[in-house]
């Protein structure tokens, strides 16, 4: 035969008392018959009241608690279900042939049920399970093989358990924690790709020696079998939700199935690499590469496999030339990407000039000053935001001699990358990214300078957090062609 089981849920039994619902029954520390409106309490969705009905005699009764060492006598039917029957610190008495209709029965800590008169059987249904989570069933007081409780057809005694049609006693279910089940789980959710740990968790009297036998279904006609107790799949290509089911079967061939759903999640696709980077020797370049919504990217040294070396991050930055990998993960699901994209991070060399008292960097390909060193040339006045953001640009310079000549005037290391409203006059510029946050803009004459003449670059506003102060911020230099 074939019982279907909820899972033991053994969190349900221990948190009962703290998280009420709607139609929950529980004894207020009196005793007496099970169908004694006196003895019971039901919570109205805000606070615990007298109860107007027993637990079970209309509809909707939920969970149900004997506590508070009350002593509740059971002798007939309850009619209609209930969702559990938990008891501890408290006593349950099957006084005569009763039935109730629920799926778990918990005996917590001091939870004793108690047969008071032989020949008087406690009937649950065929999905029902009892669970002994530090209370128990009395196996004597005194023991006797007609004090019974009926599983659907299994039969369990007090005593003299195997015979008279009896598979096990009490003593096996407290021993044993409680009565055959299976209560499977799983590593899932998964990703497409990602092998399928399933668990089967039996438990109870019984359970030892059992015999499992698994079954599933899925996407696209999916089936799986197994005998194995926690077997593995490695077949799921499929995205979508997939059922597990789960028989185990006694020596005496009870048996009880429970099914678990797999959710199976696809995998995200790779990033979009950001491009390889090329940087200065000794300079820290940044990575990027760019995934989608609710995804992150993940950094390797690899593309399969490898060291992890930044987790979380959409860029990375290093100073170290090679080939760097980026695998996307989505946040929620936790899956990842396929396949890895490379990003090349490559070093150069760089022409280090040094200017007063500032170091600068030129990039190959780039030209920089191609005159000499001079002096001949002076700054009448120079201001590029330092006295004022209402100050605009202004790099005024004049010819100290009385010969003219051609020349380059070279900016260097300034933290801006342009000039507002630029106006070179006789110059043309070439602006340097010097890889390091500054830049250099060299100007170069388009006619000659005449002797003890002046010439001004302006912009029509201040450039931001200039180095320096005016002239003497030491970034100004002057080149003769």
């Amino acid at each position: 035969m074939v019982k279907f089981l909820l899972p033991l849920f053994l969190l349900l039994s221990l948190f009962q008392l703290s998280a009420q619902s709607v139609n929950d029954y529980r004894t207020n520390g009196l005793d007496g018959n099970w169908t004694n409106v006196a003895i019971w309490e039901v919570f109205n969705g805000t606070t615990w009241v007298p109860a107007t009905n027993y637990p079970g005699q209309v509809a909707g009764t939920n969970d149900i608690s004997i506590i508070g060492n009350s002593e509740v006598t059971i002798n007939s039917t309850i009619p209609n279900s209930f969702n559990s029957l938990s008891i501890g610190p408290g006593t349950m008495f099957v006084d005569a042939d009763s039935s109730i209709d629920t799926p778990l029965i918990t005996l917590n800590t001091g939870g004793i049920a108690e047969w008071t008169s032989n020949n008087t059987d406690l009937a649950l249904p065929a999905n029902a399970s009892i669970v002994t989570n530090g209370g128990n069933l009395a196996e004597d007081n005194p023991c006797n093989a007609t004090k019974t409780i009926t599983i659907g057809s299994t039969v369990f005694a007090s005593c003299n358990g195997g015979g008279g049609g009896v598979d096990y006693d009490f003593g096996d279910i407290n021993n044993n924690g409680g009565t055959l089940n299976v209560s499977p789980t799983s590593n899932g959710p998964l990703c497409v790709g990602q092998t399928l740990n399933l668990f089967a968790n039996p438990g109870g009297a019984g359970s030892s020696g059992a015999t499992f036998s698994w079954s599933g279904t899925g996407p696209g006609g999916y089936s799986f079998s197994s005998t194995l107790q926690d077997p593995t799949e490695s077949s799921i290509t499929a995205i979508g939700t997939y059922t597990y089911t789960v028989t185990i079967t006694d020596s005496f061939s009870n048996s009880i199935s429970e099914s678990i759903d797999v959710v199976v999640n696809g995998a995200p696709n790779p990033p979009v690499s950001g491009g390889n980077q090329t940087v200065c020797f000794g300079i820290s370049g940044t990575l990027t590469a760019t995934v989608g919504a609710g995804e992150t990217v993940d950094w390797y040294n690899a593309a399969t496999g490898g060291t992890l070396l930044l987790a979380g991050n959409t860029s990375y930055s290093t100073s170290v030339a090679g080939s760097y990998y980026a695998e996307t993960r989505n946040t929620t699901s936790g899956c990842v990407s396929t396949s890895r994209v490379g990003v090349i991070l490559s070093n150069k060399s760089c022409t280090v000039i040094t200017n007063r008292r500032i170091t600068y960097r030129v990039n190959p390909g780039v030209t920089g000053p191609t005159g000499t060193p001079t002096t001949d040339m002076v700054i009448n006045f120079f201001d590029d935001g330092q006295n004022g953001s209402g100050n605009p640009f202004q790099l005024q310079v004049r010819n100290a001699t009385s010969v003219a000549f051609n020349y380059q005037i070279w900016l260097q290391n300034v933290p801006y990358a342009s000039i507002p409203g630029l106006t070179l006059g006789d110059h043309t510029v070439n602006t340097i990214n010097n890889g390091d946050g500054t830049f250099s803009y060299l100007f170069t004459s388009t006619s000659p300078i005449s002797a003890f003449a002046s010439r001004a670059i302006t912009g029509s506003s201040g450039a931001p957090s200039p180095l320096g102060i005016g002239a003497a911020c030491g970034c100004v230099s002057f080149f003769k062609l």
